[in-house]
C-alpha cells in the first residue's frame, strides 16, 4: 500500500485503531483527571510496587524509569503471580488493571492482603472495579470514555498510563502533578502532528515504517526512557503485528555488538532505530555516535530519531507513540486490520479467562 493514501485505512482498519492511537494524548488528559478527583488519600509507606501485565505493565514501567534517579525508596514493577518475598505491611502494592480482572494482578492483590500491605487499585472495571467501588481497596475506576473507540488496551496506553499517574500523584508516590502532566501532554500534541495519517510531509513514522517492512525492527535507547523503550516494542508487536526487539544503552555495547552478523539473515532481515535524547547521560551519547560508525563498518541498516519533547516526560511518551503509529502504518503496509485478537483470545478462552 501507499501509505501516502491514507482514504483507505479505514478499510483495513473499520475497528478504529488509529483513531483510538490520535486520542493517545487526550486518553491520558481524561483518566489523569479522573484519578486525580477520585477518593483517595494520601498514605504512608516505605516501598512501592505494581502489579500489572500488559499495557498496565507498560504504563507503570514508563513511570519506573523516570522516577529511578531521583526516587528516594524502592519503586518497582512486578507482572507475575502473587508477591515478592520482601512486600510487607510497610509496601504499597498498586493493582493497575485496565479491564479489572487480570489473574496475576488479581492475585497479588489477594497475597498483598495476607502481607497486611497497603494497597491501591485503578482499572476500569472488572473485578478490581467492584472492589474499589466497595470501598474495599482504595484506588480510581477510570473511564476512557470515547477517547478509546477500540475498547483494547492496546490502543488505550493512555488509560492505563493517566489513572496510573493520576493515582500515584494522589497517593504521594511520584513527583509529578497535574500541570506537569498536562503540559507534557500539550508537548507531546505538537511534536506528534507530523506522525498523524493526514501528514505526508516528512512523516518519519511513516517513513521508519517503510523502513522496517519486512524486517524485525530494534528499538534502541538509554535512560530515564527504558520503560518507554518497552512500551514501544510492545506496540509495534501488537499494532503493527510484527515481531521486534529493544536494547538499552549502555549495557547493549557490553552484549549485543559481536551478535549483530549471524546468521546470514541478521544483516538484511534486522534494522535499528535509535531513540536519542538530550536527557541520555554524557556517555551514552558519545556510546551512540560510536555504535552507529561501527554499524555502518559492519554494514547494518539503521535510522536516529532526536527525540524532541521539552521534559523526560513528554519525551517518555513520545517513544511509544512515535512506535504506536510505526506499528499502524507497519498494519497498512501489509494490509493486515490492526484490530482483532484472535490469537490472545484462543489463549485466554484456553486459560478460562475474560479477553480484556
Amino acid at each position: 500500500m501507499n501509505l501516502k493514501d491514507s482514504g483507505e485505512f479505514k478499510k483495513i482498519d473499520p475497528m478504529g485503531v488509529g483513531e483510538a492511537l490520535k486520542l493517545f494524548p487526550d486518553q491520558i488528559r481524561e483518566c489523569f483527571t479522573q484519578a486525580s478527583n477520585a477518593d483517595i488519600p494520601h498514605m504512608e509507606f516505605k516501598s512501592v510496587l505494581v502489579s500489572g501485565m500488559g499495557g498496565s505493565s507498560n504504563a507503570a514501567k514508563i513511570i519506573e524509569s523516570l522516577v529511578q534517579k531521583d526516587c528516594k525508596f524502592p519503586f518497582v514493577l512486578y507482572n507475575d503471580y502473587g508477591l515478592p518475598g520482601w512486600v510487607d505491611s510497610d509496601t504499597l502494592v498498586v493493582a493497575n488493571s485496565y479491564s479489572g480482572n487480570t489473574e496475576e494482578t488479581l492475585s497479588a492483590v489477594t497475597e498483598a492482603k495476607k502481607r497486611d500491605s497497603k494497597i491501591l487499585g485503578i482499572s476500569t472495571g472488572g473485578k478490581i472495579g467492584e472492589m474499589i467501588k466497595s470501598g474495599e481497596i482504595k484506588g480510581a475506576v477510570v473511564t476512557p470514555g470515547n477517547t478509546n473507540p477500540t475498547g483494547f488496551p492496546k490502543s488505550g496506553l493512555g488509560v492505563s498510563l493517566g489513572g496510573l499517574l493520576g493515582s500515584l500523584a494522589k497517593v504521594g508516590a511520584v513527583p509529578f502533578f497535574q500541570e506537569d502532566v498536562m503540559t507534557a501532554v500539550d508537548d507531546l500534541d505538537e511534536v506528534r502532528n507530523d506522525w498523524l495519517p493526514e501528514n505526508n510531509n516528512d512523516n518519519f513514522a511513516k517513513v521508519t515504517a517503510e523502513f522496517f517492512g519486512g524486517s524485525i525492527p530494534v528499538l534502541f535507547g538509554g535512560r530515564p526512557f527504558l520503560g518507554s523503550l518497552n512500551a514501544g516494542r510492545n506496540v509495534i508487536c501488537e499494532v503493527g503485528r510484527t515481531f521486534g526487539l529493544f536494547f538499552d544503552f549502555p549495557e547493549v555495547n557490553h552484549v549485543l555488538v559481536e551478535a549483530t552478523m549471524k546468521p546470514e539473515f541478521a544483516k538484511d532481515k534486522i534494522k535499528y532505530l535509535f531513540l536519542e535524547s538530550k536527557f541520555n547521560h554524557e556517555r551514552v551519547k558519545l556510546r551512540y555516535e560510536v555504535t552507529q560508525e561501527l554499524f555502518k563498518k559492519q554494514g547494518l541498516s539503521f535510522l536516529t530519531y532526536e527525540l524532541r519533547g521539552k521534559s523526560e516526560l513528554s519525551q517518555a511518551l513520545e517513544i511509544p507513540h512515535l512506535s504506536a503509529w510505526v506499528g499502524y502504518y507497519l498494519s497498512m503496509l501489509n494490509g493486515d486490520d490492526p484490530g482483532p485478537e484472535p490469537w490472545i483470545i484462543q489463549l485466554k478462552e484456553s486459560l478460562s479467562q475474560p479477553v480484556h
